[in-house]
């Protein structure tokens, strides 16, 4: 089975697209075509943790802006992105010393 007739399998039911502006959206996959081009039903935005930021109806979302689909969404995990790490302090015999 090709990954398009599997994602045209789920049609009507929920799944959660990001895109790759970042935005996110929760819907009822109604039309999935060949380039990836989707028309979601009931579509929602939401944000990272699952808000609701607009309720939106049926929408038209471009394939090549697509970053991925999940196709069971209530198992997406949402998370915080990590901190950068501090860099850490020079040890050792190429350390600077306080005498220098």
């Amino acid at each position: 089975m090709l990954p398009i007739d599997y994602l045209r399998s789920y049609s009507g039911k929920n799944v959660f697209i990001k895109l790759k502006d970042g935005s996110e959206y929760l819907g009822k996959l109604k039309i999935i075509d060949p380039s990836m081009n989707i028309v979601l039903s009931e579509a929602k935005e939401v944000t990272d943790t699952n808000k609701v930021l607009a309720i939106l109806g049926d929408i038209f979302i471009r394939g090549s802006n697509l970053l991925f689909i999940s196709i069971e969404p209530d198992k997406v995990t949402f998370f915080e992105p990590e901190q950068p790490k501090q860099p850490e302090t020079l040890q050792g015999q190429n350390a600077p010393t306080d005498d220098e």
